[in-house]
């Protein structure tokens, strides 16, 4: 009984997912046809108003300060969000298990094992958000600068420095949560049985730490996923948008950065210095980033639980 609610709600969690990714990516080729993107004015009780708009006056979501609709840019934003946080978590996770399986073997035992012991120790002191501020901060700054507001290259380079910061940072906790796990591993009374018979460490790991290593993987996984959409959010409070930024001038004194992909945590970002006066362009986006993480969870509760059954 418990097996088949796993898989109801495993079912139900990823077709919502399924939904909103194709809702997304259909946003280019249909949606922006349809939805209003952009609302410069409107007439509310017989009078001319200008944005931001409530979500009372332009519904659902309202506008941003320069008109752009929340709704459409939630729209458009998910998949960049999901995606780039999918593809940067599966790179991590496949490297920390490639570089355990050479931990397996003296050379990496005695160089690549305390390398990544002491970077994982460094980052422990230092909290994530002011290491990626420092080591991205100064890329951003020398990008904007030197390009001369040639804005697609620059933004391009930005996000490949990024997400390769972003990479490292992680990399050493994964090496060490699945050193420490197969160190456990190697312990047992089966691996030793297994040792006895002749079998190598490569080939037990291969094959009967299976089990054991695919229950981890999956729970690492979106424990590291869900990491990396918080170091977005990071990001973003100091404007290092994920797909680049782009100042809009609006007026001679103040000027307007924004996230030219519309992924979520850069909308969280480029409004939350005006969280007093409109709420909603802060809030919405907060609230969809808060529901994708709930479902994330969701579903590594439901896909690790259908393990435990199978393994029962």
């Amino acid at each position: 009984m418990s097996a088949l609610k796993n898989k109801r709600t495993l079912w139900i969690l990823c077709s919502i997912l399924l939904f909103f990714l194709l809702l997304s990516c259909l946003y280019e080729p249909l949606l922006s046809n349809i939805l209003t993107l952009r609302v410069e004015k409107t007439l509310i009780n017989g009078e001319i108003k200008y944005p931001p708009f409530t979500p009372l006056e332009v519904p659902p979501f309202g506008t941003d300060i320069i008109g752009f609709t929340i709704f459409a840019k939630i729209i458009q934003g998910f998949k960049y969000t999901f995606f780039i946080g999918l593809l940067l978590s599966i790179a991590q996770i496949l490297s920390s298990l490639f570089l355990n399986i050479l931990i397996l073997y003296k050379v990496g035992t005695t160089f690549l094992l305390p390398v990544f012991s002491y970077f994982d120790k460094l980052f422990t002191l230092i909290p994530k958000p002011f290491l990626l501020l420092l080591l991205i901060g100064p890329y951003s700054d020398a990008l904007l600068f030197n390009t001369d507001n040639v804005q697609p290259e620059a933004n391009w380079m930005f996000v490949m420095i990024q997400l390769f910061i972003l990479f490292l940072i992680g990399l050493p906790n994964l090496v060490k949560l699945y050193h420490a796990e197969l160190a456990f591993l190697f312990k047992q009374d089966f691996f030793l049985a297994s040792q006895t018979l002749g079998s190598s460490k490569f080939r037990t790991v291969k094959y009967s730490f299976k089990p054991q290593l695919t229950e981890l993987t999956l729970n690492l996984f979106f424990k590291i996923l869900i990491q990396n959409l918080s170091l977005f959010i990071y990001l973003a409070y100091f404007q290092l948008y994920l797909g680049g930024s782009l100042v809009t001038q609006l007026d001679a004194s103040t000027t307007y950065t924004a996230t030219i992909s519309n992924e979520w945590s850069g909308l969280i970002g480029q409004n939350i210095n005006r969280l007093a006066s409109t709420p909603w362009t802060v809030l919405t986006p907060l609230a969809f980033y808060g529901g994708l993480i709930f479902l994330l969870n969701g579903i590594k509760r439901s896909l690790t639980g259908g393990l435990q059954n199978q393994s029962i």
